[in-house]
């Protein structure tokens, strides 16, 4: 079964590669994750950041998460 992981989860292992400098290995190691998952993670933050979310993803940052949450209620109201 594949593991599934929280957007919180995500942002913080994003964040120790973008932030704190620390290398892919290390955090991959400390968190128990797989480096091509953290690597895509560290993509997806750097572009939402720009305020794009990539198509059919589920956004990880709060603001992009809020938008997409506002897209589905447009949506519903069509």
């Amino acid at each position: 079964m594949r593991k599934s992981y929280s957007s919180e989860f995500k942002l913080k292992a994003a964040s120790m590669v973008l932030h704190e400098g620390q290398p892919v290995t290390e955090v991959c190691a400390s968190l128990d994750i797989g480096p091509t998952a953290l690597r895509r993670w560290v993509d997806q933050v750097q572009k939402e950041r720009l305020g794009s979310t990539p198509v059919g993803a589920k956004a990880i940052t709060a603001d992009q998460r809020e938008i997409q949450r506002l897209k589905a209620l447009l949506r519903e109201k069509d």
